[in-house]
């Protein structure tokens, strides 16, 4: 027997409640229905949202059906004003037929709207989703869009302060050909990279920049390639900059081995 998260997820409720549930299925719901009282709640809900969505959203029917149905209707009124001698009982009966038959088509046309409204209320659903994972994603572009932006203004102001001091870290034979740039300012004590140059490494291996204070490597920060300049931190008295090839997030210690390039101050 199916639980009930699986007859809500998979809508058997919303089937059951237009009559397309399979009849193989019908006597297990509605067992769990009269036995379930938060599934009952729950189809209820549904009930009065199938209500409310036929009201406000009331579909007109196709004009041919309209016009089958009248004339239906015409041909049975025809049929009944012919017939002779008809007494009242078989006019009752007949207008009875009729009635019922008008009742069976406009049941069948509201069908016919609720099946093409929880259709479309489906459809309105998926595009919702969709919508919602571009705006996510549009959200994402202004916002790397906007780091990018400060990254560049940081970098300009820097580069445009005559204290900030320029140092080229050229790659050694474990990158050859890589480069990076770093600014620091000692006169507002602050240190910034720019790594874009540096090759691409490994998910599980990052760049980390250290500064060298009397043979000791200092931890200026992880250098995140990403960002088109890191802020690191700035370290008195150091006598060079040096980077090298660490774990991912970074180390306590410096991999002097996997030194990839540094610079003399």
């Amino acid at each position: 027997m199916k639980d009930r998260s699986t007859i809500i997820e998979s809508g058997m409720l919303e089937m059951y409640l237009l009559g397309v549930l399979p009849d193989e299925q019908v006597a297990m719901l509605e067992k769990m229905l009269s036995e379930d009282a938060i599934l009952a709640q729950k189809y209820a809900e549904i009930e009065q949202d199938f209500e409310k969505v036929s009201l406000e959203n009331a579909v007109q029917p196709p004009v041919s059906i309209k016009k089958d149905l009248f004339a239906a209707i015409k041909e049975d009124y025809s049929d009944v004003k012919t017939l002779p001698k008809e007494d009242s009982t078989q006019r009752t009966v007949k207008k009875s037929q009729t009635f019922m038959w008008i009742a069976a088509g406009l049941a069948a046309i509201f069908m016919v709207s609720s099946l093409w409204m929880f259709t479309q209320w489906n459809n309105t659903q998926d595009d919702l989703q969709i919508t919602q994972q571009e705006l996510k994603t549009v959200k994402e572009q202004i916002s790397n869009l906007e780091g990018n932006l400060k990254d560049s203004q940081l970098l300009a102001a820097v580069v445009k302060d005559p204290n900030t001091v320029q140092y080229a870290l050229k790659g050694n034979d474990k990158i050859p050909g890589g480069f990076a740039t770093a600014y620091i300012n000692h006169e507002d004590k602050s240190a910034i990279v720019n790594a874009q140059r540096l090759p691409e490494l490994p998910k599980d291996k990052t760049y980390q920049m250290w500064a060298d204070v009397e043979g000791e490597m200092i931890n200026m920060g992880v250098i995140d390639k990403s960002k088109d300049v890191v802020v690191l931190q700035y370290i008195d008295e150091a006598t060079s900059l040096n980077i090298t090839i660490e774990p991912a997030g970074g180390s306590d210690h410096a991999t002097v081995e996997q030194l990839v390039t540094n610079v003399y101050l």
